[in-house]
């Protein structure tokens, strides 16, 4: 019997007709997934006919019973009976020189809070905790919120979020949590999650770390970004000693210098650190490790996270990059809040026209900071607008504060006076039709413009000496969009795909970065954010950066080889954990399987077994051995091979460096190479690969015992 919460009764509900829910009784088969999804209960269970029945006088009309069926036996015609949002629209207030007030307002009141509240379902599968990067516990936090306690709010946060009065300012809620609403869903306006999750964090302190018993592991974090300090929170909590190296004289990446106070002021931030220095974690400043000296922290550390962001700036291809009065956006920003935030405060850019190359969100950054130092701004983007990487809101700000944004416009050169700096810029305009393709320059449409400054902000990547690392440590060796296995039933079940099709696929995406992050890329090596993946959003850095710890944490934070003692004579006490995979290509594979996971359970081990297209990444975690089993195929060209199924999932498996494996085929008159290719595999993913057999299907029973006895006596040499 599911139980269904109480959702929280929107405030003045809409009066007149409501919706109304049709069951198309030929198609349902009573499977029930509309009933455990609807928030309101207004959904039921004939159980003479063995089909939903519904109520609508409960139904609020948010579409999840439609969304979730899988027979499409279900459909729901009429209002949403919510009452309206009230997000917040900036209005620029005032001048803006020297400004550096936030711009965007949070709730007023504790009263405006709760009416925000009102507002969420509670739903019983929460598609906004899937589009949250972290997954945040939003129904618990805002229920807590609603009922007035805001500190039992702020320790649901904690438990997945150590920057939430940062994430809940800068975060991109509409391609997040907000716009996998159910609300959103259903075609209306979302809970305000953002807002909700700043007045909370603004209102309260965060609960203080208390880190668990020690752990004894010793572990060493590179950058104090985002990514780093959330890898620092959760391996502290657990009760790790954690180093965090800095090359600059300040914490924070890019928190600190790459967004203005009026977007994210310090106090939003800052606060994590103070909690993690007060919690034991040493901050070395001023202490820059390049890839060489990664190795050399291995020699003093367990382990070593890599947070290291992407700061070197994208160069344009183009003539008088070296004129002065270029800046890259990184320099830009930092100078400008140190203007912008210092007592004697004078404007320093009056009459200054200043170019911004770039449109996305550090470029309006740049531009409204160059509004605020006293001069005027004008950003180009070859793209269309419709095909941008800014987000939408950023760009309508910046336009309201009297930025000129200018889409399909590129620059051609920059051109210097004769004393050497920038005094124009030659501006083309593009064509452009499609965000799968290129923009193209539309020749002899060069026009000169004046300006006095030009700012690179065309994004950022990874410094080369990290990028030669990578080819060593696996850094970036991750499955691209499409890549993945089978995608999981919990996804698909929660109607996220059927809501919202692009931004369930991009959730999805993050999904797997975060768990990917959770494996190393070399022995006690692990990556995250934009070493690992590229530029990443603050919440997706955290998000990995936490990720990476509990996988280190499951790695490292036991003792593997525990010897076996009897258990009353019966079945030794737990040894370790096997995990094995088998291919699902044919019976005898998973009946060797079988074979193999008695024989370990029967010496105390703790065993699980799936097949390889099901395999969920995180099953492996922690997992002291993994057992791959596949049928052979073949003779085909070169031979006898591993199924074809086996083959075709080995580029989507994730690093799996420290991690010990034993691998068999099964075959029924030779096996030919195909075993040594299958433990290829796997060491070509970075795994220790202890033995691989050969079992004949017409001795199943008996190769495979000894084979099990083989994987035993090696694990106990």
């Amino acid at each position: 019997m599911v139980s269904i919460q109480t959702p929280i009764e929107p405030a003045n509900r809409a009066s007149g007709a409501g919706p109304s829910v049709h069951i198309l009784e030929d198609r349902c088969a009573g499977c029930q997934e509309c009933i455990i999804r609807c928030p309101s209960g207004a959904l039921s269970l004939d159980s003479e006919k063995w089909i939903a029945v519904a109520d609508d006088s409960l139904c609020v009309g948010c579409r999840q019973c439609f969304r979730t069926c899988p027979f499409s036996a279900i459909y729901v015609e009429g209002p949403l009976m919510v009452t309206p949002s009230h997000p917040v629209h900036y209005e620029v207030a005032g001048p803006l020189l020297g400004q550096v007030e936030e711009v965007l307002p949070g709730f007023e009141s504790f009263d405006e809070l709760v009416r925000a509240t009102e507002r969420c379902l509670e739903c019983p599968d929460p598609t906004c905790v899937k589009g949250c990067p972290t997954h945040n516990d939003i129904p618990g936090f805002i229920r807590a919120a609603h009922d007035g306690d805001l500190d039992r709010a702020r320790e649901i946060l904690s438990l997945t979020s150590c920057l939430s009065a940062a994430c809940s300012r800068v975060c991109d809620w509409n391609t997040q949590c907000q716009g996998s609403c159910s609300w959103t869903l259903a075609g209306g306006d979302a809970v305000e999650i953002g807002r909700i999750e700043r007045y909370i964090a603004d209102h309260t302190t965060a609960p203080a770390i208390a880190p668990a018993a020690a752990n004894g592991l010793n572990v060493a974090v590179v950058g104090s970004g985002p990514g780093g300090l959330g890898a620092a929170y959760q391996l502290r909590k657990a009760g790790t000693a954690v180093t965090v190296f800095e090359r600059d004289s300040e914490p924070g990446g890019i928190l600190r210098w790459g967004i203005p106070s009026y977007v994210l002021p310090s106090n939003a931030w800052r606060p994590t650190v103070e909690d993690l220095e007060q919690a034991g974690v040493n901050f070395k400043f001023n202490h820059g490790i390049d890839p060489d000296g990664v190795n050399r922290l291995l020699n003093d550390f367990d382990a070593v996270i890599l947070a290291a962001g992407a700061a070197q700036p994208t160069m344009p291809r183009i003539d008088g990059l070296n004129l002065g009065g270029v800046e890259d956006a990184t320099k830009f920003l930092d100078m400008a809040k140190s203007l912008l935030g210092s007592e004697d405060f004078k404007p320093t850019l009056t009459g200054k026209k200043v170019l911004v190359l770039g449109a996305g969100n550090t470029a309006m950054d740049v531009a409204r900071s160059v509004l605020r130092l006293g001069g005027t701004s004008i950003a180009i983007d070859w793209m269309e607008e419709r095909f941008a990487r800014g987000r939408p809101d950023e760009i309508a700000d910046a336009r309201k504060e009297g930025v000129d944004v200018r889409f399909l416009t590129t620059v051609s050169k920059l051109v210097g006076d004769s004393s050497g700096n920038v005094v124009s810029a030659e501006l083309l305009s593009t064509t452009h039709t499609s965000a799968d393709t290129l923009p193209t320059v539309n020749a002899g449409s060069g026009k000169l413009v004046d300006v006095d400054m030009v700012v690179l902000a065309m994004g950022y990547r990874v410094e080369e000496g990290w990028k030669s690392l990578s080819k060593s440590v696996n850094i970036g060796a991750m499955p691209k969009k499409g890549g993945y296995r089978l995608i999981d039933r919990r996804w698909l079940g929660s109607g996220f795909f059927t809501g919202k099709p692009s931004l369930a696929a991009l959730s999805y995406d993050r999904e797997h970065l975060r768990v990917e992050s959770a494996f190393p890329v070399n022995n006690r090596v692990w990556a995250i954010g934009d070493l690992r993946i590229g530029p990443s959003t603050v919440v997706a850095a955290m998000a990995q950066g936490m990720s990476a710890a509990r996988g280190l944490l499951s790695e490292l934070d036991k003792n593997f080889w525990q010897e076996a003692v009897s258990e009353g004579g019966d079945r030794p006490t737990y040894v370790g954990s096997a995990l094995i995979v088998h291919d699902g290509a044919s019976e005898t594979v998973k009946e060797a399987s079988t074979y193999i996971s008695e024989s370990l359970w029967g010496s105390g081990w703790e065993v699980r077994t799936t097949d390889i297209a099901h395999l969920d990444d995180l099953m492996m975690l922690g997992t002291d051995l993994l057992v791959f089993g596949s049928q052979t195929q073949g003779p085909g060209i070169g031979g006898i091979h591993p199924s074809r199924k086996a083959l075709s999932q080995f580029p989507t498996l994730p690093p799996l460096y420290g991690k010990k494996v034993v691998s068999f085929v099964v075959h029924t008159l030779s096996a030919g190479n195909a075993a040594r290719e299958f433990a290829e595999q796997f060491s070509s993913k970075g795994a220790q690969v202890l033995t691989t057999g050969q079992i004949r299907s017409k001795n199943l029973s008996q190769d495979a015992q000894k084979f099990a006895s083989e994987v035993l006596r090696t694990l106990y040499k």
